[in-house]
């Protein structure tokens, strides 16, 4: 049995309608544009957004369930960071999308 690459392995554990989803909810986009940034725990990203900290800590539930950020505990702090790779196989994901629409919105439709 041939075992999968680890690019692979995210290629078929990335949902492409989880991560659209968890996308669709723009304090999401919010906390992933600052973590696009640098790395940040979940106190600075509250002090960033002024969003409550129960609320910071559902979007970063979600963003991580959907593979969009990871975490690590530094200091008794858990810091997120985005995961690149997530976003990497849905951009070319849809990419691909962007080149079959290419091809098929010159054809006739009858």
């Amino acid at each position: 049995m041939k075992r999968k690459s680890a690019p692979d392995a995210l290629d078929a554990a990335v949902d492409n309608a989880v991560v659209l989803t968890a996308l669709a909810e723009p304090r999401r986009i919010e906390l992933l544009r600052l973590l696009t940034d640098q790395q940040l725990c979940t106190r600075d990203l509250v002090v960033q957004t002024g969003m409550s900290q129960p609320l910071v800590s559902h979007h970063l539930r979600v963003l991580r369930q959907s593979l969009l950020v990871e975490s690590t505990v530094c200091s008794n702090l858990r810091v997120y960071r985005v995961r690149a790779d997530t976003l990497r196989v849905l951009g070319e994901r849809l990419g691909l999308m962007a080149e079959r629409a290419a091809v098929t919105s010159y054809e006739e439709p009858c």
